[in-house]
């Protein structure tokens, strides 16, 4: 699957929801903050008019954090931000700041774990967002496989990254109608509202899983092709094992 969406922050000014939403954008990943008590002013107005339109949105902080503690305090202060809203898609942290490259890759990736460690604990579903040179080059990817991937690549077709992409920021000149100058265009290749329902995640009432929706996730988290799928379903697991395995990858 993949569905269009687009980020956004207070840098693309007053946003015409309605509009975004007849272009055929379906999803959004909103700023919610920076650094460690800075909220992007124009948050509140488009998570609630991206809501109104029935876009799903999802929210995301810039981080500065240098250590883990100060990782885990960024994301107490992101917490502070969006726990008084559902919402559908990740709650990612963006990694790219000029400032980390002096650190090493082992200390990056820590500040990346605790920070997606605590919005796990409050029952939040995190996301990593890097560029695909800071994936290769300050992010150990073994050690954040078990979570959702952002990728920023522009490149028209496809991206080049070799490792697991969830979602794909393909473009930061985007046009969209409704939206004045440029705005950064995203792809979604997994099916979050249905992740996110499942789990109870992100403020949402957990929703019970069918079979189909079971190997479909399964089948995501795991990148399994369609004919593991088959001999999973059919030769080896039963339809309960299934399900449960799902819930676990939740």
């Amino acid at each position: 699957m993949s569905l269009s969406g687009i980020d956004v922050s207070i840098w693309q000014g007053s946003i015409d929801w309605k509009k975004v939403k007849s272009s055929g954008k379906s999803f959004a990943m909103v700023r919610a903050s920076y650094g460690k008590s800075l909220k992007d002013k124009n948050f509140d107005i488009n998570m609630a008019n991206a809501n109104a339109q029935g876009i799903d949105a999802g929210v995301y902080h810039y981080c500065l954090a240098k250590t883990e503690n100060e990782a885990v305090q960024e994301a107490d202060f992101f917490i502070s931000v969006i726990k008084k809203y559902k919402f559908t898609y990740p709650a990612a942290v963006d990694i790219e700041d000029s400032s980390l490259t002096s650190l090493t890759k082992e200390k990056i990736t820590d500040i990346a774990l605790a920070f997606m460690g605590r919005l796990k604990e409050f029952g939040f579903y995190p996301m990593l967002y890097a560029s695909k040179y800071w994936l290769m080059n300050y992010i150990d990817a073994n050690k954040v496989k078990s979570y959702s991937i952002w990728l920023a690549e522009y490149k028209s077709g496809q991206y080049t990254y070799n490792g697991r992409v969830d979602m794909w920021q393909n473009s930061s000149t985007g046009t969209v109608n409704g939206i004045s100058g440029f705005v950064d265009t995203d792809i979604s290749y997994v099916d979050f509202p249905k992740i996110i329902k499942a789990g109870g995640y992100n403020g949402m009432e957990k929703e019970t899983l069918t079979f189909e929706e079971s190997k479909k996730i399964i089948q995501e988290k795991c990148g399994f092709t369609d004919d593991t799928m088959l001999y999973l379903s059919f030769y080896k697991y039963s339809e309960s094992l299934i399900m449960r395995l799902a819930e676990q990858m939740l």
